[in-house]
């Protein structure tokens, strides 16, 4: 049975959750308020204000404009509804104020905000650098001398809406058991403070602040090679020998038992660090990794953004596709990060 949405357009998070569950067949119908310029708060990080954007998030949607949201009356004949019903949207797109507790829909009413929409914070506009700021994840990442370093620009609102899609597809599922409507508020600050688990866990029982990587380590992930850097952590860094590191960079001394455990390598750390990383810079980080391969160590490429185009796992797996853009020109997007097809 296809689905239908109607997705209130106001920012990545809900285009992202919407534009997810087309592929699942889920037919999305995106209203626009005229005048609402989106692509105007993207330009300086997403597409370069030349439409890649919306190119990306309105893909396989029906995307209309309007003076007004008359279509809220047809409501019923959607399953999902899906928006920012904060006040800050209800004032800015002249919605109904009580649309989020009053408006009729035929399984569930979601509304994917920055803080939830029983939050003051909630009537603010909010980057996605803060976002990830509120959510711990930016501590969470870099150096021990690094400041906290901003993760990929809207994964913040990106995986907000994994988190709604997610929702939409639960709360319809439910219904079908209990007939019972299901307004969903769903915060993306608390969705990505999901991700910090672990370490809000070690704080509650332990008291622990979990803190980006110290500077005397376990051992080392990333080098420096003739070229770029290549992943070569040979196995978690608690637990991992330097044998096999040994043999691939032809440094015996990486043999000592001294460099064979966590604790003798932090006791030793500026020598193992003088001995493991120079030698990466003899040869390129492709070079390094097929060598590894032939010794059956764990290593990666750490590709470049233009090197993912290239990259014959995505596209024999066909994660790109195609589309037209509005001015004819034909453009590569990333497509679903799953593949769907019936059983039968």
């Amino acid at each position: 049975m296809v689905r239908r949405i109607l997705e209130i357009g106001s920012g990545v998070a809900v285009g992202y959750a919407t534009q997810v569950l087309t592929s699942v067949g889920w037919e999305v119908t995106k209203v626009i308020p005229n005048g609402y310029d989106f692509l105007a708060e993207m330009q300086s990080r997403w597409g370069g204000g030349t439409g890649g954007a919306s190119v990306f998030l309105d893909k396989n949607k029906l995307v209309v404009d309007s003076d007004d949201f008359d279509i809220l009356v047809n409501a019923p004949d959607f399953d999902v509804v899906i928006g920012d019903f904060s006040k800050r949207n209800i004032d800015q797109f002249a919605l109904p104020t009580n649309v989020f507790s009053s408006l009729d829909v035929g399984c569930s009413l979601l509304s994917l905000t920055s803080f939830g929409l029983d939050q003051s914070l909630s009537n603010q506009p909010h980057s996605d650098l803060i976002l990830q700021a509120a959510s711990s994840l930016l501590y969470l990442t870099g150096e021990h001398h690094q400041s906290p370093q901003q993760l990929p620009p809207y994964t913040a609102q990106m995986s907000g809406g994994l988190a709604a899609s997610s929702a939409a597809i639960a709360a319809v599922r439910a219904y079908r058991l209990d007939k019972q409507v299901r307004r969903i508020d769903l915060s993306i600050v608390e969705a990505l403070a999901i991700h910090s688990f672990t370490q809000s866990a070690s704080y509650v029982h332990r008291g622990e602040i979990a803190r980006r990587e110290p500077e005397i380590k376990e051992g080392l992930r990333v080098v420096p090679t003739l070229d770029g850097y290549v992943y070569c952590a040979p196995g978690a860094t608690a637990s991992m020998r330097m044998d096999g590191i040994a043999d691939l960079i032809n440094e015996p001394r990486l043999k000592n038992e001294k460099f064979q455990t966590a604790v003798g390598r932090k006791n030793n750390y500026e020598e193992f660090v003088n001995l493991f990383v120079p030698p990466f810079k003899q040869l390129t980080a492709r070079e390094w990794f097929l060598r590894a391969e032939e010794l059956h160590l764990t290593f990666s490429l750490i590709r470049t953004i233009d090197e993912l185009f290239s990259c014959e796992q995505l596209n024999e797996r066909d994660v790109w596709t195609e589309i037209r853009t509005s001015a004819g020109d034909r453009v590569r997007i990333p497509g679903t990060p799953f593949f769907a097809e019936p059983a039968f």
